[in-house]
């Protein structure tokens, strides 16, 4: 695959997840060799590991003394549409959450339209295991062979309405269309007190959040997926390791993931040249 680009500016506007405010993010294409780079006010925040500040129930990304959170639903769309070089301008802290997935990312960026640019898409590949461990909780990611990026998930809470779930899907563009972009964030309604004197889940609501309560899932329209917990988890594993800048040639593995065993990860990852290649 070739390096892409946006074929014209895109926006999205809308609440924001954690911290509640209104927010307009714009798409602008960049020229071939510019990378992810985000842009609030004056200052530019390329995508890169280093750029990561905190993981703190989302991954959020920052540079002289600005923050921006968050970002992991709309980089999941953008790596899995292939896109290279970017600019995402954005008005406030965080991108809008919209309906809680990555789905209309994904859908509006394709009616708008992608430029194929000359250079070929750099892919990392695994070449060896590297794991990151937490108690019982892990992730971990070994060579994949050849198949691009392939991703199993479980968790287990216990809850009534989740109790384990685990999914397993080879990550290619219609698959992540089908199976992972639709599936929507969650949270468990006795938690949002203890949230909000965090500042975190400020905009969560039911248009955006599936809402767990004691015994069930108390939105009106249900669940898009009988497992979308573990298929979100997967959602965010991606714009996780989108932070690579790269394709990614590796299976990935987790029981109970997380954005900073995430984040670890891909910083372990790096921290050791024997663990991975980079080809075109």
């Amino acid at each position: 695959m070739r390096n892409r680009t946006v074929a014209e500016e895109i926006k999205f506007s809308g609440i924001t997840l954690h911290k509640g405010e209104n927010s307009t993010i714009t798409l602008k294409p960049l020229d071939e060799g510019s990378g992810i780079i985000f842009q609030r006010g004056d200052v530019r925040i390329p995508l890169s590991p280093d750029s990561v500040v905190d993981t703190t129930m989302a991954t959020t990304i920052g540079k002289d003394n600005i923050k921006i959170h968050t970002i992991e639903h709309l980089m999941s769309a953008i790596w899995s549409l292939g896109i290279s070089n970017l600019l995402i301008e954005i008005d406030t802290v965080e991108p809008p959450v919209l309906d809680g997935s990555s789905i209309k990312f994904l859908e509006d960026i394709e009616k708008s339209g992608l430029i194929e640019q000359s250079n070929l898409r750099e892919k990392l590949v695994i070449e060896r295991e590297v794991s990151v461990r937490d108690g019982e909780r892990f992730v971990s990611i070994s060579p994949n062979h050849g198949k691009g990026l392939s991703i199993y998930s479980k968790i287990d809470f216990s809850h009534p309405a989740i109790g384990i779930q685990e999914f397993a899907v080879d990550i290619d563009l219609e698959s992540y269309r089908k199976e992972v972009a639709p599936a929507r964030t969650f949270g468990f309604i006795k938690d949002f007190e203890k949230l909000k004197a965090m500042g975190l889940a400020l905009g969560a609501n039911y248009d955006n959040v599936i809402v767990v309560g004691e015994e069930e899932v108390l939105n009106g329209d249900g669940l898009r997926f009988e497992n979308e917990f573990v298929r979100h988890k997967i959602l965010d594993v991606i714009g996780d390791l989108s932070i690579l800048g790269m394709d990614i040639d590796g299976s990935y593995r987790s029981f109970a993931s997380s954005h900073a065993l995430n984040s670890q990860l891909v910083k372990k990852i790096l921290s050791d040249k024997r663990n991975y290649s980079v080809k075109s």
